[in-house]
């Protein structure tokens, strides 16, 4: 039996080898199914005595039927049997880590059993070789069970099966699971995320952004956040090259799943954190959406959705959430609000778990009271006194970010907060307002306020640089120096009034010597004067590009939120990835004139795109007075003479005497069905109308013109 077993492995390895030289190489311990015979182990493994009295009955109580699972699907008979065993493994593991509080200790426990006992292999072997419904059954275990240490193994021996799975895209049951498994390997090190990009993950990732499932979606935006987050810079460059930042947009603009977004956020939030790929970051349009979509979310409510779900119920780990910290520290108000929202829903869930000390020991404590004292956006601010107050922390005052007109009494205020009041007296007597506090020196502090010791004076000094680098400086820079200082580095934002107070702007720095901002502007730090030189020497001889409002955009895309944005959304990503400019109107334009702008937004662009959603113009029909923004937008292309190009996805066209006079005549134009199986070959059909080709003229084809083409797997 073994033996044929492994005659006939041995023939379906010389059978990918010779037809698919793109397939990666397995090693042989994945590839040879009798190890699995010779590896199994009989013995039952016993709990540890030191683990908590509560896990360990949990951990006796399932361990058993665990190996007695393991067991049978070692030992099945035929497939049938062994997806039935692999379901009941799958069936324990669920349960365990559904557990209230001690899910993740249960389940850890389970996931290395699994692995001990060669089920983790036996997965990926399955994975290789099996047929495609039992592929399917062990790609959703696997996901299940991708704890640390099993993804060191999946790193070392499994990645290759993994990677070959992906190229595998247009198979839905498959693609669920093997999206799964890469959102967790992309969490694994550098060098695993540097592969899985080299190798196509990111490439399968990035085409499942285009589908519509959401189980998916979740996968694909997770799985980007991950690579964002723990892949590094130059892997985070590497997405970019990739274009991650325009299939961001789809995703965080899709009104479907909250935590489809959410992810998506945090993933664009944190490639905009690094400074080598800020712009191409910020050209995507995709950061724009961050605060907005925040803003409009309960934390508390949401961490009642994530205790309810299976895939994220124990909240997330010491390791996770402390690489938001620097988030929280960042110079970016998008990465500070979603790192705070993060945290607030993390708080909710610590705080049923009893397990609140977990942020103090992050280090996230002191930058939330930071955010609090700081932070210029209210949202941000506010959910950083959320979090404060639910692990039980002393919630910090806002302060004034006008820092140099501070009069003495708010210079007191301030010495109060930061632990200083010994020294109230000293400062209140001398005067010291906020101009002085900007340019106290260490002579002064020691000598004219008391404080003798070196080390309070430390202390004291690096509260004062935090103070710096958050003041608000606008009273005193016209020429916004402060901005342009922390667009260099956040830290240097310290350095504005020490400038400012030498009569030193912006268009003035580049006459100013290595020596002068070290004797005149107390800039102490060589490497820091060199590279504000060198910045202000690069402004000068680097032209600004302005791209003026008359030139406008290539494409305007109207769209019906309710129905239309998932589509709308990805129009954008595909017509900017073929050089468009797009413009679509989000949340933030709502700030405002929103009419104003909107209209002035068609009538500067030079293409239409109209998608024509599920009952799209309903609300047009009774709408006489134009007061509907798709009917005004629409009127005012016909107005202006635009190129139209209606877009339809599952669209009924109407009656035409149901809709106003003043927008009937675009039902004259010819519309593009949508095929989501088939997204290039329509969008190349779009770009034929945009490039000259009036969608009037009907040689162009009608909606029905990819009718002709097979159906692919849903997607």
């Amino acid at each position: 039996m073994v033996l044929t077993l492994l005659v006939s492995v041995y023939k379906l390895c010389r059978f990918f080898a010779m037809s698919g030289a793109e397939r990666l190489a397995v090693p042989e311990c994945v590839s040879q199914a009798g190890c699995w015979a010779a590896g199994s182990s009989s013995e039952r493994r016993e709990v540890s005595p030191g683990v908590n009295t509560d896990v360990r009955a949990a951990l006796e109580r399932i361990l058993p039927a665990l190996q007695r699972s393991i067991a049978c699907a070692k030992q099945a008979a035929g497939p049938a049997e062994l997806r039935q065993a692999i379901g009941e493994v799958f069936q324990l593991v669920e349960e365990a880590w559904g557990m209230p509080t001690l899910g993740r200790d249960v389940a850890k426990v389970l996931c290395d059993v699994i692995r001990l006992e060669g089920g983790l292999d036996l997965l990926l072997n399955l994975l290789y070789t099996a047929e495609l419904e039992t592929k399917c059954q062990a790609g959703k275990l696997l996901e299940q069970i991708l704890v640390a240490e099993n993804r060191d193994r999946i790193a070392r021996i499994g990645l290759g099966v993994i990677l070959n799975l992906a190229k595998e895209r247009d198979i839905p049951p498959l693609a669920q699971s093997v999206s799964g498994i890469l959102e967790h390997m992309f969490k694994h090190t550098e060098e695993t995320c540097s592969q899985l990009i080299s190798d196509g993950g990111l490439d399968a990732i990035l085409y499942w952004c285009r589908w519509t499932d959401p189980v998916v979606l979740r996968h694909c935006a997770m799985a980007l956040a991950n690579c964002a987050m723990h892949g590094g810079q130059a892997n985070q460059r590497l997405m970019i090259e990739k274009r991650t930042a325009e299939w961001l947009f789809p995703l965080v603009f899709s009104r479907d799943d909250e935590l489809i977004r959410l992810h998506a956020c945090l993933a664009i939030t944190v490639l905009a954190t690094n400074k080598e790929i800020e712009k191409e970051v910020e050209r995507s349009g995709t950061l724009a959406l961050v605060e907005p979509f925040i803003a409009s979310l309960d934390p508390e409510r949401f961490a009642c959705r994530m205790l309810g779900s299976s895939d994220s119920s124990q909240g997330r780990t010491a390791e996770d959430l402390q690489r938001l910290v620097p988030l929280l520290d960042s110079s970016r108000l998008e990465a500070q609000c979603i790192a705070a929202f993060y945290l607030c829903a993390e708080a909710a869930i610590k705080t049923r778990q009893k397990q609140t000390k977990i942020f103090s020991e992050i280090g996230a404590t002191q930058s939330l009271k930071r955010v609090v004292c700081y932070s210029t956006s209210s949202t941000t601010s506010s959910l950083a006194k959320k979090v404060l107050r639910m692990i039980g922390e002393e919630v910090p005052r806002r302060i004034l970010p006008t820092v140099p007109n501070w009069k003495p009494c708010e210079v007191q205020t301030w010495l109060q907060q930061i632990g200083f009041n010994k020294y109230c007296q000293s400062f209140l007597d001398h005067q010291v307002d906020g101009d002085i506090l900007l340019r106290l020196t260490e002579e002064e502090l020691q000598e004219d306020l008391g404080m003798g010791s070196s080390i309070t004076r430390k202390r004291f000094f690096r509260e004062l640089t935090e103070l710096k680098t958050f003041a608000n400086y606008s009273t005193c820079d016209r020429s916004n120096l402060a901005d342009w200082l922390g667009g260099i580095d956040p830290r240097f934002r310290q350095y504005t009034y020490n400038l400012l107070t030498c009569g030193i702007n912006r268009s003035f720095l580049h006459r100013v010597t290595e020596q002068q901002l070290q004797d005149d502007c107390h800039i102490a730090t060589g490497f820091h004067r060199v590279r504000i030189l060198s910045a202000a020497r690069e402004m000068l001889h680097s032209p600004i590009m302005l791209q003026t409002a008359s030139d406008g955009t290539d494409v305007f895309i109207s769209y019906r939120r309710s129905t239309g944005s998932q589509l709308a959304s990805l129009l954008k990503v595909h017509l900017q990835l073929h050089g468009f400019s797009v413009f679509i109107d989000v949340e933030k334009l709502e700030a405002g004139k929103f009419e104003d702008k909107l209209i002035q937004s068609v009538l500067s662009a030079r293409n239409f795109v109209l998608v024509l959603s599920p009952n799209a113009l309903d609300k047009c029909m009774a709408d006489p007075e134009c007061k509907d923004w798709v009917h005004k937008e629409i009127v005012t292309a016909l107005n202006s003479g635009k190129n139209i190009v209606p877009v339809t996805d599952h669209f009924e066209w109407p009656d035409p005497e149901t809709l106003p006079k003043d927008m009937r005549a675009v039902l004259k134009f010819n519309g593009i069905k949508w095929s989501h199986e088939y997204q290039e070959a329509t969008i190349d059909k779009i770009i034929r109308f945009l490039q000259g080709r009036s969608s009037r003229d009907s040689s162009a084809g009608s909606e029905n013109g990819l009718d002709c083409l097979p159906a692919l797997g849903q997607t």
